[in-house]
């Protein structure tokens, strides 16, 4: 009889605790999500990875969350400036359904590209700082089809007056650049500047 009492109450244990648990979940799925900021302040040494990281909704990956920030924020993360990021700039963060309107594979393959074109210019400078001009034009070229906005200024310079004398000059090609990177908002400041910053 006792053995049936013991298990009878532990059948009653098991429920109420089922039932506590409907009622009051301790899991990640039963807590709310919490509400996205409208706006993030960027701090020092802060990147779009690690801005996406820090606000990502738990819905979207990290790429998706990356590539509305940028979208919400082309004044900001465009590559028109070697100056991008600084500390104490403001970005507007979207709300979900536009984090979610890029699907996750679009999503990763778009900030790739990003990532690509970044890579290519900053090889594309350090090699025209070695004085290698093969490479580094090579290298902005990769950057400029990808939409990089300061390799596509770049190239526009380069065939316009080249003082290394390796790209032959070519205005029709120059103004062509010159023309994708003022659509990517490069402001193109005196034409006679010939090497970007840092070189």
């Amino acid at each position: 009889m006792n053995r049936y009492f013991a298990q009878g109450t532990l059948v009653l244990l098991l429920v109420a605790a089922a039932a506590a648990l409907a009622l009051h979940p301790t899991g990640v799925r039963g807590q709310a999500t919490p509400p996205l900021p409208s706006t993030y302040t960027v701090k020092s040494e802060d990147t779009i990875l690690s801005i996406a990281r820090e606000i990502c909704p738990p819905q979207a990956t990290v790429n998706q969350m990356a590539m509305a920030l940028v979208r919400a924020n082309t004044e900001v993360f465009q590559p028109k400036s070697e100056r991008r990021l600084p500390v104490g700039t403001t970005l507007t963060v979207p709300d979900l359904a536009t984090i979610m309107k890029t699907g996750a594979a679009a999503a990763q393959r778009q900030f790739y590209d990003l990532w690509r074109a970044e890579q290519h210019y900053r090889a594309g400078l350090a090699l025209e700082r070695s004085k290698d001009m093969f490479y580094a034009f090579t290298s902005y070229v990769e950057a400029a089809k990808l939409g990089h906005g300061l390799a596509q200024l770049r190239l526009g310079q380069l065939y316009d007056s080249d003082m290394s004398g390796f790209v032959r000059r070519d205005l029709q090609e120059s103004m062509r650049w010159y023309e994708r990177a003022r659509d990517q908002g490069v402001k193109i400041r005196n034409p006679g500047t010939r090497a970007p910053r840092g070189m």
